[in-house]
Formats: C-alpha cells, structure tokens, sequence
C-alpha cells in the first residue's frame, strides 16, 4: 500500500503541477503515518499480552481460591462430625450416670467407663488435628499473601531498575508468581549469532547491578527462537543449540559483575517450542525470538509448607 502511494505521488510529480517540496511534504506525513501505525500495532500487541498476564494470574488466584474453599469445606465437616460425637458423649455421660445409680454389676459399669474413655480421646484427637490444620492454613494463607506482594514489590525494583529499555525490546511483567524479564533478539543478538551486542550489554549490566543488591532472588535465563530451522556455520547444530549458546551468553554477560554468584542462575534452551504467538507470521515470528529472565524470590518456606500437607 505504501509504495502504490509512492507511486501515485510519483505520478502526480511527473504529470501535474505538484512542486517537488510538496511531495516532498506529502511523503514525509506518508512516513509519519506509517510510522504512528506501527507504534500503534506494537501498543495493541502489548495490550493484548498484558491481558493475556492477567488472566493467568487470575486463573492461578482462582486455583488457590478454589483450594482453600475445598480446604474450609472440609473443616467443616470436621466440625460437623465433632459436634455429632460431643452429643454421643453428652447422652454417654447421662447413660454412665444413670447406671452408676442403678447397675450392681462392676463388669458394666467397667465397660461404659472404657467407651467414655475411649469416646473422650478420639474427640480429643480429632479436635487437635483440627486445630493444627487451621494453623496450617492461617499461616499458608499469609505466606501466599505475603508472595504477591513480593512478587509486585519485585517488579516495580526491577522496572524501576530498567526504566530506560522498557518499550526498546524489553518488559517486564508478574506471570505464574514470577517475573519475567523479556528481551527481544534485537536487542540482543545479531541474526544467528549469539554474541550480544552492546545495546544488550547495557540493559544487562542493570540487570546485574539489581541482582547483586537482591541476593535472595533466583534466577533462571530461557533462549527461545522462532520456529525456521537452523542453518549457520557449523559450531551449531540447530534451534536447540543456539538457543542454549544465547541463554549462556546472558548468564555469562550477568556474573560479569562478581557480586553475583553463579549458583543462583540456570541457563536453559527452550528452542522454538515455547512461541508466544503461534502463528506463522512475520510478527509473530520476531515476538517469539527472546531471551527471557526469568525472577523468583526464595519461597523455600511456603514450599516446605506445602510439601507437608
């Protein structure tokens, strides 16, 4: 569509009066039309995965949601049980009363005391299972509580932190209680290679002046290409292997700072198989060539917890 109105322009140069500064004009606002459309293409696509984000947060909040509703439900019916087993021991304790007064028999009387005794410790036993389950719950709760606002108090240091790149080939956004750092090729990496260039290196070393000041975060770095196969020099065999060469080469850009110790980064390759956009277009192939940083804070407590249930 363009270069036909580039042409009518052209046309309209050759076989009118249209001065060369008007079109000169004309094609310039062209440009800038052009332009305001692919910004406006890109803003849609970021709305549109930020959407996407929410409603994954929301589906895992609805989980733990619907979790703890099962949980309550239960509980419930615990406590259900245990009313029904007091008024057994309620009648229990009259029955024993009554046969203490009239009964001559000790062997009876032996026998009702042993049910009360018995009764008595299993009402016990359940209540404090009981007990401890809602203590169990009380204390998941404010964990899981005090995980989302982590992870939001996460991403605004590291927004804050890269404030000069997002919107350049880099955001930042809380997905499955994590929060992600996504950097596209562009600045990364030149086409089939994975020696990252000095645009990348810059919004790296940000991220590496964060990670040294939080030590407590892990952090997990995933290459990922568009689905074309492979077809460089021979040091790389396909998809597989750049992608890993790239994640390898953020890990190794990051312990450049030497507060960081390399224990708490794992490098992987994902190849094409994670896309975000499945579709076989252009677009959507240069969306889905990434390298994703991917943030977690230490939740071996809430983890420990969990495991326990």
């Amino acid at each position: 569509m363009k270069k036909f109105v580039y042409f009518a322009l052209s046309v309209m140069l050759c076989t009118s009066c249209v001065p060369k500064k008007k079109y000169t004009e004309l094609s310039e606002e062209l440009d800038d039309c052009y332009k305001a459309k692919q910004a406006q293409n890109s803003a849609l696509a970021a709305n549109r995965q930020t959407i996407d984000d929410l409603e994954s947060n929301r589906a895992s909040l609805q989980k733990t949601i619907d979790a703890l509703a099962k949980d309550t439900l239960n509980k419930g019916k615990s406590l259900a049980q245990n009313k029904i087993d007091l008024d057994n021991l309620k009648k229990l304790n009259k029955k024993l009363a009554d046969q203490l007064k009239n009964s001559r028999s000790e062997s009876e009387v032996k026998q009702l005391l042993d049910q009360l005794s018995s009764m008595q410790n299993k009402l016990q036993s359940r209540e404090d299972s009981l007990s401890a389950k809602e203590k169990e719950m009380a204390s998941l709760t404010a964990m899981l509580a005090r995980q989302d606002s982590m992870m939001k108090s996460l991403k605004k240091k590291v927004s804050d932190a890269l404030t000069n790149f997002e919107g350049k080939g880099l955001s930042v956004i809380n997905k499955n209680g994590k929060v992600y750092v996504s950097m596209d090729n562009k600045l990364l990496f030149s086409s089939g290679s994975w020696e990252v260039g000095k645009n990348g290196l810059e919004a790296l070393e940000s991220i590496g002046d964060f990670l040294a000041q939080n030590k407590d975060i892990h952090v997990v770095v995933e290459g990922h290409t568009d689905n074309v196969p492979y077809t460089g020099n021979g040091y790389i065999i396909d998809n597989w292997d750049l992608s890993a060469k790239r994640a390898t080469a953020i890990v190794r850009a990051l312990i450049g700072n030497k507060d960081i110790d390399p224990a708490r980064i794992t490098a992987s390759g994902r190849a094409e198989f994670v896309p975000l956009d499945p579709a076989d277009t252009k677009e959507a192939k240069a969306k889905n060539r990434r390298t994703e940083i991917i943030l977690s804070p230490n939740m071996d407590e809430l983890m420990k917890l969990i495991s326990n249930e």
